[in-house]
């Protein structure tokens, strides 16, 4: 009877060690499945966060200032100089300087910018865009076979004697269309402070100044 009393005691004490081994392997199981699942919810917002980033990410000064500048509103550029002239009647009719109208209509003068003396006069040193359009409108017997006019962009500067030519192009005239094709002209250059921007036209003729695209003169800092 007392060995079968200590085999009873035994299996007892077995279960009671095999249930507490099972609750502690539960208890084991449990804090897996959360450390699981939280390290998954982890690499989700990891993924959600990157493909934030990889879609823009938080905008810095240069977002906000590409921002601003599609909404019209980057105060940066506005403090940029520039004119826009367009075509006027000459009054000297002969005269191979060109005159321009600074401000009715499209034309303008914006942030330091002049114009005097039939000249644009930069009022800082920079890159610039500057640009012509002539458009002619020259009485039907002055358009002959193969003559041409032609446009000079001049660069008058205080401390040089001589004027600069910065661009240029020409317009024919051929018995087949008899009558002159407009000159455009536009270049990027560097200028200085003080110089002087002038059109010069040779031979001197009429102008198609009926509306304010056709003939124009500009530049502003890139």
């Amino acid at each position: 009877m007392p060995a079968r009393e200590e085999m009873l005691q035994e299996d007892r004490n077995h279960i009671t060690s095999s249930s507490e081994s099972l609750r502690i392997q539960d208890r084991s199981i449990r804090r897996l499945k959360w450390a699981v699942a939280f390290c998954f919810i982890l690499l989700i917002a990891l993924a959600v966060f990157a493909v934030f980033l990889l879609r823009g990410g938080f905008p810095d000064k240069r977002d906000k200032g590409h921002m601003d500048k599609q909404q019209g509103t980057n105060p940066a550029s506005d403090k940029r100089p520039k004119a826009h002239l367009t075509g006027t009647k000459q009054t000297d009719p002969k005269a191979e300087d060109l005159q321009w109208e600074p401000a009715l209509g499209l034309a303008f003068l914006r942030n330091g910018m002049i114009y005097s003396n039939k000249s644009i006069i930069i009022p800082e040193e920079g890159f610039y865009f500057v640009y012509s359009q002539l458009s002619f409108r020259p009485p039907s017997n002055t358009c002959f076979d193969d003559k041409t006019i032609s446009q000079s962009i001049m660069k008058y500067n205080p401390n040089y004697p001589e004027p600069e030519i910065i661009l240029s192009g020409i317009s024919i005239c051929t018995q087949s269309n008899k009558k002159y094709q407009p000159i455009y002209l536009g270049g990027l250059l560097h200028l200085y402070k003080n110089d002087q921007l002038k059109v010069h036209i040779n031979p001197s003729t009429p102008l198609d100044i009926s509306v304010e695209h056709k003939t124009f003169f500009g530049a502003f800092l890139v």
